[in-house]
This record gives C-alpha cells, sequence and structure tokens, in this order.
C-alpha cells in the first residue's frame, strides 16, 4: 500500500472516530436523513441533522493541522484513538513540516538541472543529483525528522528502520547511529569527490587514504570485536563479493565465514576492501594481487574438495545465474536446470576440442562449430521450450550463438567460455 493512500485511510479512521465521540458528546447528532433529501442542515431540532457544527467542523481541523505534534497526540489520546493510529498521524504531520524543507531542496537542484543543456551530461558524484552540500542538508532533515518522531511518540511501536535491518545484529539505537556515523563519512566523501571535479591529483589519494583510515579508526571504536566482525561478513566488499556467489551456491555457514576469512584477509591486506582507498595505493602490480588471488582461490579449493568447489565456481557464472533467474521466474525444476546447463558444459567442452584439434581445417572446425552449435540450441529448446531457450541463449550463452563465425575458443579456470574470432 503506498503511504499518501495508507494516510488517508489512517485519517479517516481518525475523523470517523473524532466523529462518533463527537456525537456521543453531542457536538452534532446522527439520524436519518429528511424525504426531501436536504441532509446535513445544521439546526437544534430533530429530522436527521448530520452535519458538524462549523465551530466543531474547524476544531477538527485545527486538530489534524496543527504543528504542534505533541499537542496533537494529546488530543487523539484524549478521543481514545489506537495508539498505532495515533502514530500514523503524529508522525505524518511532523513529516510534512520537513518535505516542506526537503521539497525545497529538491526543486533548487531541479531548478539547476534544467539550466544545463539537455544535449550535455551534468558531473554530479550524486546518484539523485544534489549537490554534496545539499546531501548533507538532507540528511539533516530525516534524522531531525526521524529524532522529533521518536521524542514526541517514543520507540513503542515504532517501525524498525533501514539501518536497524541492516545493522540488526546491533541494538536499535546503536545500529541507528552506527549508519549515521557511516552517512557522515560518505557525505564527506562526496565532498572530496566534489572538489576533485572528476580530475584528480596525487594529493587527492592521499585525502581519501585519511578519511579511510579514520573511518576504520572511528569503526574500531564505536563497535566491539565481534560487532566489528559480525559487520564485516555482512557488510564489507568481501562479503558482497561472496554474497553474489553463495545466491546461487548452497553453501553452509561454516562454509561462507570460511571462505570470508580467507578472502578478507586478502582484500584487506591489498586495500581492495578499503572503502575509500585505491587498491594501488598498495604498491602492488595488478599481476601480484592476481597472483595473491589465485593463491587465495587454491586454499578455498582445498577447504571445499574439488566437487563442492566446482559448484562455487558455477553458481559465480552469469550462464549459470541466468539460468537459475530462468527458474525462479518460470518454476523450473532442478532436475531441468541441471540437464540444461550440463548442455552448455558438453558443448563449452567439445567446442574447446575442436579449437585444439591441429588436424582439423578452418573450414573443417566451422563445420563442426555450426554442428555443434545446432546441436545444443535445440536439446535446450527442446528441454526450456523454445520462447525460454531461446531467451536464455539469447541472454547468457553469446559464445554458442557466435561458434559458426569461427574461431578459438578457451575455457578459464572459473570455467568461463571464450570465444576468440578471426580478424577480418
Amino acid at each position: 500500500m503506498s503511504k499518501p493512500l495508507k494516510l488517508v485511510l489512517i485519517l479517516s479512521i481518525a475523523i470517523n472516530a473524532i466523529w462518533l465521540i463527537g456525537a456521543a458528546a453531542g457536538w452534532f447528532s446522527i439520524g436519518t436523513a429528511k424525504a426531501s433529501g436536504n441532509v446535513g442542515q445544521s439546526g437544534n431540532g430533530g429530522g436527521g441533522d448530520s452535519t458538524l457544527a462549523p465551530e466543531t467542523a474547524k476544531g477538527m481541523v485545527a486538530l489534524l493541522s496543527t504543528s504542534d505534534a505533541a499537542a496533537l497526540r494529546d488530543q487523539l489520546r484524549a478521543l481514545g484513538l489506537p495508539s498505532d493510529v495515533v502514530r500514523e498521524i503524529v508522525s505524518a504531520r511532523i513529516r510534512s513540516g520537513y518535505e516542506t524543507r526537503r521539497r525545497a531542496i529538491r526543486e533548487s537542484a531541479q531548478q539547476a538541472a534544467a539550466q544545463q543543456p539537455y544535449w550535455r551530461s551534468k558531473i554530479s558524484h550524486s546518484y539523485i543529483g544534489l549537490t554534496a552540500e545539499q546531501l548533507s542538508e538532507m540528511t539533516s532533515l530525516y534524522r531531525e525528522e526521524r529524532s522529533q518522531i521518536t521524542q514526541i511518540m517514543g520507540s513503542d511501536g515504532e517501525v524498525p528502520s533501514q539501518a536497524q535491518i541492516i545493522f540488526s545484529f546491533l541494538p536499535p539505537d546503536k545500529a541507528q547511529q552506527f549508519s549515521d556515523m557511516e552517512g557522515d563519512y560518505h557525505a564527506m566523501r562526496q565532498q572530496i569527490l566534489q572538489e576533485m571535479s572528476g580530475f584528480r591529483m596525487s594529493g587527492d589519494n592521499a585525502k581519501l587514504k585519511l578519511l579511510d583510515d579514520e573511518y576504520m579508526r572511528d569503526v574500531a571504536a564505536f563497535l566491539t570485536p565481534d560487532e566489528k566482525m559480525e559487520n564485516s561478513l555482512r557488510n564489507s566488499f568481501a562479503a558482497r563479493q561472496l554474497q553474489y556467489a553463495f545466491s546461487d551456491f548452497n553453501g553452509t555457514e561454516d562454509e561462507y565465514k570460511t571462505i570470508f576469512a580467507l578472502q578478507n584477509g586478502m582484500n584487506e591486506k591489498y586495500l581492495i576492501n578499503s572503502i575509500y582507498g585505491n587498491p594501488d595505493d598498495s604498491g602492488l602490480s595488478k599481476s601480484e594481487r592476481e597472483a595473491a588471488q589465485k593463491e587465495v582461490d587454491a586454499r578455498i579449493k582445498a577447504t571445499l574438495g574439488d566437487e563442492r568447489y566446482a559448484d562455487y565456481l558455477r553458481a559465480q557464472r552469469g550462464d549459470y545465474k541466468s539460468l537459475q533467474a530462468a527458474a525462479r521466474r518460470f518454476n523450473l525444476s532442478a532436475d531441468t536446470v541441471a540437464q540444461t546447463y550440463q548442455m552448455r558444459d558438453n558443448a563449452a567442452t567439445e567446442a574447446a576440442r575442436i579449437s585444439d584439434d591441429t588436424s582439423l581445417s578452418t573450414e573443417q572446425k566451422n563445420a563442426a562449430y555450426t554442428a555443434l552449435t545446432e546441436q545444443t540450441t535445440g536439446q535446450i529448446r527442446a528441454t526450456l521450450g523454445d520462447d525460454i531457450g531461446d531467451a536464455y541463449i539469447n541472454n547468457a550463452l553469446a559464445w554458442l550463438k557466435n561458434l559458426p563465425k569461427g574461431g578459438n575458443v578457451k575455457i578459464n579456470p572459473a570455467g568461463n567460455v571464450k570465444v576468440t574470432q578471426p580478424k577480418q
């Protein structure tokens, strides 16, 4: 349900409650409409009067439009409204005041954007097009709003915030404080990026590194060692990498933690886990970092074993994730997924064999590639159905479609297939 619709319903409940209580108190009467159809004429006599008296209507308008949130709370409670309805109405009134100020910021940003020629991209370091100062002000407004609602209504019945969900391993108040701290560092980073204007000088890296170091010190001071580990397991760069793999890999929590320890250790050593730093600040070349990653991969393989490691690698391939997405959308069985991907594996292995066969001429290889493509395409379409099969091939198996054009086929250690087309 949208927030505007929800608010309308809440206000409707409140007004109905006020109406009934007011009728019981004698503010107005509820009767049967006259036959003449003159409904709602106010008066002191009988006759089916059902309209609020003018002074009562003014009182209701004043009640629901007051900016005194504490007074509104007390009056709604005095009317006997449920606590959740009182919270929603009072929160809506508080938000409306802050939304006016936020709207002014957005309108200012919109006016600035409108002055830019539409045929030229506007340089911005904010995904919503605000300057660092505007983004900081918006953040402050949301914090003030949240603080005022809590001050007026307390925390009982409060819906968990996004911060409390993301940092659910922390007590609610600490989760919000930690989220605010992260937001402050994000705002400082936006300010530095805005000052760079897209042109980085040597000293800029030092600024970002200093900010990163300060952030890590604040995290260490704010969180206990156990909380810091829980946060890393959920929200670090290494965690996001691993969660991507585990989304289609039926791994256990113990396996996750073991692999995380290996990957996160390397990331921290070479600054790949850095939020604000640059991996190149480690002083190591790309090839050296790649060698370090190979060492970590070997240790992961030793931990999982050959079969589980193969499943782990497969879960990270784009074509396998695409197939899993199709399974979720169209309720495909696990057997169907397994059979289809085995067809993909068989085709990849055969294509690599053809590519490496020095006894075949270029024409013979191309003919073999064409036959393999037709055979595999037919098998996939027969298993998934024509429409889903074609979509899967078009979305995820471009190398299979390109085989008839010829070229060299290689399967890298992660199991991904690459076809290098011949130069025209």
